[in-house]
């Protein structure tokens, strides 16, 4: 039976590439009426008989090209949302490939909403080109929240938290093929998207990632919008406002973003059990929390400025971020066990952090198409940040202070070469280069003055090659470097190979199979290098550790998908290891427990998955997906292994002007490089919204059930090990109403792009 099934891979797939090889090519490019090339225009091959042959979706700069076509007289369509589709008839011989281009004509109809009646998801060579249809764009108000709505196939999304994982990994955000962020995305107006590519398998421009998601917008030359939207939750107080204008002027677009969140939560507890192992005897640990609260807020602003032509787009912007957390306060009954002590003791102990931090950030990017299918991208930051971090702990009379001051530098630089040939094959050529410096003052029980360096440089190609119409194979050789030095050790260097190498087929009509392999390497965080002392509490200390070398990355993964009418299925199975891992390290320091960072850590995680989505029509969507889940942590005493079975499933309804969203997520059990393995809560929540014209109102509930939903941890090491239930009001029963309304003003024609950066770094080590 084994055999039989290899045979049954391995002869169509032999079969596939033979016939390639003899059938006929076609070729062309598709422009508007001023002659300005259709990007990502749709190209779709029939014979007499009406049945579809072959389809594709045109590059960046409207060229396509098909191969493996029969040598025959055919029928070809050229369509784009916003242009009448073109038909022409071309006959095709086995010697010279034959050109064809196409010249598309404005719809009529271009301000008015677009109904979607055909397939949703094009498949192309590289993933899946997704049309958002008219209720799926009503009822949302972020690019997440469309997202979400579109259940593209085995890509999860997380509206509120901001984050977009797929085949096992993270997914990359860009917006007209320009990099974006969680805020850029979580800004975006569904309104102005025109359609979704997801690259399972990216290349050119986005190569170098897991997988690459672009919103394509529409066009627009005059006019502009202001948008206005809040959402503030119930239950626990946090808020989020934001406030976006946009102005478009010809080829140029002026945006100005600008908003605030803050976060004011009380009653929440970590009630720990600790034990630590000294060599004179093991002493007790047992933490009762008796108050929390924490006050935190952000404020951001941006000011962007994008000129666009048909064969370059230059992009300048400048954004402010400030960021504080004026009180993290913490107050727990201690008592102690051991020691030699006839009777357990109890002290009370009083825990305040706080930290402020302010961001200046400039940016400049460009991407230039050139002649021959060439084409390059090029950018740059610069980010100047100041952060403050204050911490205090008291007992029963005693006290441990620090504040630690920063200022951090950031420089970012990318440049990216792009030649596709005419027969498909692509090469790509990527230099990314990143620089920080942190300088950090560190005051208190353990004074210190911290410098650090690091460049990090990375180098690589990729090769894309057709293998015929139905299968491709994609090699990125690569290499990394990575120099740093902690003031007062050595300058450490760090040198790494890396290769990518993907297999991608389309076996038959709606199926889809995937094999591929990634090796590569990480490198520390910096606030992992630091030599600086932090002293945590009356028996506690932190210290990172400047030896700590590069780790090594593996990712192995297969998955195979299968359309079947309005249902898409999806098998997955990846599997992920990571040697010279930096993990926890407990041991004694003079009488003090010290808890650092040891660099020879091993990680394995094994997670097979299948999902299935469901779209029998445009008012009713479902998906689910479910599997295995297998970590296990070795290098380090004892073992780490942790196992669990998750499952996730999403609804949604929608009725005229009326949305109704449903979710479920179960509980997991995960570790980390600390240490600690958690058991996190079952989530889910519903929602419904209003819609109609520049309004749209909303109201959700999570958890409704839960009061107090409690996660555990735990760690266990020869030195030290701990017990916690932990509880947060942002987990219990809440709800949240959302409102958001946009004027536009000037002349609608054709629309574009939003955008913005809510994160502070720092190398700081922190008590907590």
């Amino acid at each position: 039976m084994k055999g039989w099934n290899v045979r049954n891979f391995i002869l169509p797939l032999v079969l596939c590439l033979f016939q390639a090889a003899d059938a006929a090519e076609l070729n062309g490019k598709v422009r508007d009426a001023d002659g300005a090339p259709v990007d990502f225009a749709s190209i779709r091959i029939y014979n007499t008989d009406s049945v579809l042959v072959a389809g594709v979706v045109c590059d960046e700069a409207g060229c396509y090209s098909v191969s493996g076509l029969p040598s025959a007289r055919l029928i070809v369509s050229a369509g784009c949302i916003g242009y009448d589709t073109s038909f022409a008839s071309v006959t095709l011989g086995d010697a010279v490939p034959a050109a064809l281009d196409f010249v598309l004509q404005p719809h009529e109809n271009t301000l008015g909403e677009v109904t979607v009646t055909a397939e949703r998801f094009v498949r192309t060579q590289n993933g899946l080109t997704v049309i958002p249809d008219t209720q799926q764009v009503r009822h949302a108000s972020s690019g997440y929240e469309l997202l979400r709505n579109l259940m593209i196939p085995g890509v999860s999304v997380d509206a509120f938290k901001g984050s977009v994982s797929a085949l096992g990994g993270g997914v990359a955000l860009y917006i007209d093929g320009m990099e974006a962020d969680e805020r850029e995305v979580r800004q975006l107006r569904p309104s102005d998207v025109e359609r979704v590519q997801f690259m399972d398998a990216p290349t050119g421009r986005y190569a170098g990632n897991n997988t690459a998601l672009n919103f394509i917008l529409k066009k627009k030359e005059s006019g502009g919008y202001v948008a206005l939207d809040a959402l503030q939750r119930i239950g626990y107080n946090a808020g989020d406002y934001n406030l976006a204008m946009k102005y478009y002027r010809q080829n140029t677009q002026y945006t100005l973003f600008a908003g605030a969140d803050y976060k004011d939560i009380s009653g929440g507890f970590d009630n720990r059990d600790d034990e630590i192992l000294f060599p004179t005897g093991a002493v007790t640990r047992d933490y009762i929390t008796l108050d929390n609260h924490e006050r935190s807020n952000r404020q951001y602003g941006q000011v962007r400025v994008r000129n666009k032509t048909d064969r370059r787009t230059l992009r300048v912007t400048f954004k402010v971020l400030r960021e504080a957390t004026p009180e993290n306060f913490n107050a727990s009954s201690l008592t102690y066990g051991g020691m030699g002590l006839s009777a357990p003791q109890t002290a009370l102990t009083d825990r305040m952090e706080s930290s402020r931090g302010m961001k200046y950030s400039l940016g400049l990017s460009g991407t230039f198409s050139l002649p021959r299918s060439q084409s390059v991208d090029a950018s740059a930051s610069a980010d100047i940040t100041d952060n403050n971090y204050d911490y205090a702990y008291g007992e029963d009379g005693s006290l441990v202070c620090s504040a630690t001051s920063e200022r951090l530098y950031s420089f970012n630089a990318s440049v990216s070469y792009v030649k596709t040939f005419p027969k498909g094959n692509s090469l790509t050529l990527k230099a990314h280069e990143m620089y920080n410096i942190s300088s950090a003052s560190y005051a208190g029980a353990h004074a210190s003055w911290q410098h650090m360096w690091m460049s990090e440089s990375l180098l690589f190609a990729e090769y894309m090659q057709p293998l015929g119409q139905k299968a491709s194979l994609r090699v990125q050789p690569g290499v990394s470097a990575q120099f740093y030095r902690v003031h007062g050790n050595e300058l450490v260097r760090n040198y790494s190979p890396r290769a990518q190498i993907i297999f991608a087929m389309q076996p038959a009509r709606g199926q889809y199979l995937q094999i591929g392999g990634v090796y590569g390497n990480s490198y520390p965080q910096l606030s992992m290098l630091t030599g600086a002392t932090t002293q945590v509490d009356m028996v506690q200390i932190k210290r990172g550790n400047p030896d700590l070398k590069q780790s090594r990355l593996v990712n192995l993964l297969a998955v195979y998908g299968l359309g079947i009418g309005k249902v898409n299925l999806q098998a997955l199975a990846t599997f992920m290891g990571c040697s010279s891992l930096p993990m926890t390290e407990y041991s004694f320091e003079n009488g003090m427990l010290l808890q650092s960072w040891r660099g020879d850590g091993e990680w394995q995680q094994w997670k097979p998955t299948l999902s299935a989505t469901w779209m029998p029509s445009d008012k009713f969507n479902f998906t689910v997906q479910g599997g295995w889940l297998h970590n296990r942590y070795t290098g380090v005493s004892p073992y780490i292994t942790t196992a669990c079975w998750f499952a996730e499933a999403r609804a949604s309804w929608y009725v005229g002007v009326f949305a109704l969203n449903a979710y479920a997520t179960t509980p997991q059990k995960m570790a980390g490089y600390d240490r600690a393995v958690t058991r996190t809560i079952w989530d889910y929540g519903i929602s419904g919204s209003w819609s109609r014209g520049a309004l749209r109102l909303e109201a959700g509930f999570r958890n409704p059930f839960y009061r107090h939903p409690r996660v555990q941890a735990w760690i266990d090491t020869p030195q030290y090990r701990s017990e916690s239930r932990q509880y947060s009001p942002t987990n219990r029963q809440s709800a949240y109403i959302k409102a958001s309304y946009t004027v536009d003003f000037g002349k609608k024609t054709r629309h574009d792009s939003q955008d913005v950066d809510k994160t502070i770094g720092s190398g700081i080590q922190r008590a907590r």
